[in-house]
């Protein structure tokens, strides 16, 4: 399967990684290409920016900092919906909030690409490894399509309802996670 990565950072470097191991083709782009280094050598290729990214691509992933970076890298100038075909699957690993994510899904419906929420939890060592917990919000039809893909990220990664659902669970996640135990 074609995919795309957008972000190299701490955690997308690893997922990245393990996407590439996966046998699919992986179009990278980060705002700093020795960010990237690893995962082209490992044969994944470089994309000028989201578009080129998103126009190599069957489904996009981005990790990246910031609710406004994903609003930027989705919708801005050269961004992923200005590249994104009908039928495409974008997921977003960040942490964003769901106005995020419901306001990106609202502009990427009339072009047939499919925008769902998907924050990870489990640090660098579940990139690394593979053992992330995927929360996924969106539509189930695209979840249940990407799901082998996904588990190439996270051995937990599960339906949450739809867009903006992941980034609800996430919160909460965030929230009890330190008092459990």
């Amino acid at each position: 399967m074609r995919l795309g990565f957008i972000g190299i950072g701490h955690m997308g470097r690893h997922m990245a990684r393990n996407l590439v191991r996966g046998g699919h083709d992986l179009a990278v782009y980060d705002i700093r290409r020795e960010a990237a280094d690893e995962v082209l050598s490992l044969g994944a290729t470089w994309a000028d920016g989201p578009r080129a990214v998103a126009a190599a691509s069957e489904i996009v992933f981005t990790c990246l900092p910031e609710p406004r970076d994903v609003v930027e890298v989705a919708t801005g100038e050269g961004g992923i919906l200005s590249g994104a075909s009908a039928g495409t699957a974008y997921f977003d690993l960040s942490t964003t909030d769901p106005d995020t994510i419901r306001q990106i899904a609202g502009a990427a419906q009339d072009q047939g690409v499919q925008v769902l929420d998907a924050p990870v939890s489990g640090g660098t060592g579940g990139a690394e490894a593979a053992t992330l917990c995927v929360m996924v919000g969106g539509d189930r039809a695209t979840y249940d399509r990407c799901k082998p893909v996904l588990d190439l990220i996270g051995d937990k990664a599960m339906y949450c309802g739809g867009p903006g659902s992941g980034a609800v669970c996430k919160i909460v996640n965030n929230v009890i996670g330190p008092s459990v135990g």
